[in-house]
């Protein structure tokens, strides 16, 4: 009898999957909901980027400006990351190095600052 489950390099015919940049498998699944005419409309932006479908949206997502409105939770989000900031700039005082993982919240915090209180220009 035949196992059910065997590791791809055991099945012959099998590509080995392929890995990112960083030398990872990309396994996390993002999935959201839209509406028919939202679906037809990305579609049509990923057909004109000439990108793959993954890349669309990772690019989409990683890359573009995004217009945030103040709320309770994205204030208490912005304190807690901007807590962990200092607490690594303190750090960086002994050791002289700076985590690139700190420099990215810091420029997403950033960037949602600067999208604070834009709800004028998104209506316009």
């Amino acid at each position: 009898m035949a196992k059910i489950y065997r590791r791809d390099n055991l099945i012959s015919g099998v590509r080995p999957k392929k890995k990112n940049e960083k030398n990872r498998k990309r396994s996390v699944i993002v999935n959201f909901r839209v509406t028919p005419e939202e679906k037809q409309f990305i579609d049509e932006r990923i057909v004109l980027s000439g990108l793959a479908r993954a890349e669309f949206f990772i690019n989409s997502c990683m890359h573009q400006k995004i217009v945030t409105f103040g709320n309770v939770r994205t204030f208490d989000e912005i304190k807690r990351k901007l807590a962990g900031i200092d607490r690594h700039l303190q750090q960086i005082e002994k050791s002289e190095e700076l985590d690139i993982e700190v420099l990215e919240s810091l420029r997403m915090i950033l960037e949602m600052f600067d999208g604070l209180g834009r709800e004028d220009d998104v209506n316009e």
